[in-house]
């Protein structure tokens, strides 16, 4: 919004605050439908959609500089809905008027129409989980890209997941994590529905938010107040954000989460059971036969002996009560 009022021009003519670090601010949307049905007494897709474009258009309005890339995690996979490809004509009008701000007017119609185009073929849901990990590594290849030709902007990725059961993904999801903590890329999640362990990882490793919304209906304050904030002010705000993160890790084998497991000395693979061929699941580690059978043994149950009765007396009778006792004389 600079350009607007001009006022980052000084009256010299000199631009005051042109090294001001500008954000790139990635959006990934959980778009699952089977999901959000289960949401809809408390809120559709539409109100999130709704809520969400006023989040970015705020986000915008921060700096001329800021730039925005939203990503739909759908059951077909991951799909850019902003910047559109191929700069595919808007098929969505809204009723602004002449007023808006050209950008907002592009960023909200480009989402929509790429949203709407997007639902529109989904005629069934042919698998039952979203693509996260898709949508997190399109989200860091592009923020890769941008940053690598600007070195002053920064960038931050918000996550709007309404799906439960994420462990199938676990593997390629860490990787971004890592990906993303390198490149000190804070990933915030805002969990409409369910709760997933690693997405709370993410948030802890890469310095990130996550809250789990208890009224889904007031996503609008959520986003304006604890994800508003920028990273690099965030020390000195008190964010909501959950403190206790549960870092146990998924089996590679089964994808579940695991308490007590097996880890490759090689790769780190993690696995709940060893596998019957012998082999890591990940890098094809053969383990050694003697090892595995030591693995394999079953725990040795120790039976506790019972304690020997007392001996009875040498007479072989038991010793007489108090009452069979006569009295000394």
């Amino acid at each position: 919004m600079n350009a607007v009022d001009d006022t980052s021009v000084a009256l010299g003519g000199d631009r005051v605050g042109s090294e001001e670090h500008h954000t790139l601010l990635g959006v990934v949307l959980d778009t699952h439908p089977a999901a959000w049905a289960g949401l809809e007494e408390q809120i559709s897709l539409k109100q999130t959609v709704e809520a969400l474009l006023v989040f970015i258009n705020a986000h915008l309005s921060l700096s001329n500089s800021n730039k925005v890339v939203v990503i739909a995690s759908h059951t077909s996979g991951a799909r850019f809905l902003y910047p559109m490809p191929n700069k595919k004509e808007s098929t969505v009008r809204i009723a602004h008027g002449p007023q808006m701000y050209r950008q907002f007017r592009e960023v909200n119609e480009g989402i929509l129409s790429e949203l709407d185009r997007l639902l529109s073929e989904t005629t069934h849901v042919k698998r039952l989980r979203t693509a996260v990990s898709g949508a997190l590594s399109l989200a860091l290849t592009y923020i890769n890209k941008v940053c690598g030709q600007d070195a002053r902007m920064s960038a931050r990725i918000l996550l709007i997941s309404v799906s439960g059961d994420l462990s199938s993904q676990y593997i390629p999801t860490m990787n971004c994590i890592f990906a993303a903590q390198k490149k000190r890329i804070p990933i915030d999640v805002c969990k409409l529905s369910g709760d997933t362990v690693f997405l709370q990882q993410a948030c802890d490793s890469t310095n990130g938010t996550y809250i789990k919304l208890d009224h889904p209906r007031g996503l609008i304050q959520y986003l304006m107040s604890a994800f508003m904030v920028e990273p690099s002010l965030r020390p000195h705000v008190h964010l909501g954000t959950q403190r206790d993160v549960d870092f146990r890790a998924a089996c590679f084998v089964t994808k579940g989460v695991v308490d007590i497991g097996f880890v490759c000395s090689v790769c780190l693979c993690i696995m709940s059971q060893i596998p019957a061929s012998g082999e890591c699941p990940m890098c094809g580690t053969e383990y050694d036969p003697k090892a595995l059978a030591n693995l394999n043994k079953k725990p040795m149950v120790v039976v506790k002996k019972k304690a020997k009765k007392r001996k009875k007396l040498d007479s072989g009778q038991a010793s007489a009560g108090p009452s069979e006792v006569g009295t000394p004389i």
